[in-house]
C-alpha cells in the first residue's frame, strides 16, 4: 500500500482528533470564560458539603482540578473553586475543605452564576482571604486566555487537516513493468 493512500485518511483522522480535543477542552473552559462576563454576587455561609472530582482531582491542571462545595445545606447552589495546588496550599493556612472544623468556619464568597453553578471569584473568612486579584486575575483569567488560545489553534489546525485530507489527491500508483514486456 502506498504512503500517499494512507496520508489522506491520516489527515482526516488527525483533523477530527484535534477538533474533538478542542471541543472537549472548550467544554471545561466554558464556565470559567463565561464567569468573566457575569456580575458577581456575595454569599455568606458555612460549607456543608465539599467534593473534589476523582477524574482529575489533585492533578494540578487548570480547568480540570477544581473543588465543588455547597454552603448552608443548600443543595441547589453548588460553588466551583478553580484553583491550583499553590493557591490551595496558601488557602489551607486559614481554611481547608477537608479539616474537621470546615463546617464551622463562616465564609464570605464572591461568585458568579454560570448555569446552575457558581464560579468562585474570591473567598474570605475571619482568619484569611483568597483575594480577587490572586484568584481571578492572576490564575483564572491567565489560564482562561491560554485555554481559549489553545482551543482556537487546535480547532484551526484540525479544520486545515480535514480540508487537506478531503482535497488531497493521491498520486497514481505506477505498477512496475515486468521484464518480459520491457522489450
Amino acid at each position: 500500500m502506498s504512503v500517499f493512500r494512507v496520508r489522506k485518511v491520516a489527515f482526516i483522522n488527525f483533523g477530527l482528533l484535534f477538533i474533538f480535543l478542542s471541543c472537549w477542552m472548550s467544554w471545561y473552559i466554558y464556565p470559567l470564560a463565561k464567569s468573566f462576563f457575569v456580575e458577581e454576587d456575595l454569599f455568606y455561609g458555612k460549607v456543608s458539603y465539599a467534593a473534589i472530582p476523582s477524574l482529575f482531582g489533585g492533578s494540578n491542571l487548570p480547568f480540570f482540578d477544581k473543588i465543588f462545595f455547597q454552603i448552608n445545606g443548600d443543595t441547589g447552589a453548588t460553588f466551583v473553586l478553580y484553583a491550583n495546588d499553590d493557591i490551595l496550599d496558601r488557602m489551607a493556612e486559614w481554611y481547608d475543605f477537608s479539616a474537621s472544623n470546615a463546617s464551622e468556619v463562616p465564609l464570605e464568597i464572591y461568585a458568579t452564576r454560570v448555569g446552575n453553578k457558581f464560579v468562585v471569584k474570591s473567598m474570605a473568612s475571619t482568619d484569611g482571604e483568597l483575594s480577587w486579584e490572586e484568584l481571578s486575575v492572576d490564575y483564572q483569567f491567565y489560564w482562561c486566555f491560554v485555554g481559549v488560545s489553545a482551543v482556537v489553534v487546535m480547532l484551526i489546525f484540525g479544520l486545515v487537516l480535514v480540508i487537506v485530507g478531503i482535497v488531497h489527491k493521491p498520486k497514481p500508483v505506477v505498477s512496475p513493468v515486468s521484464v518480459e514486456n520491457a522489450e
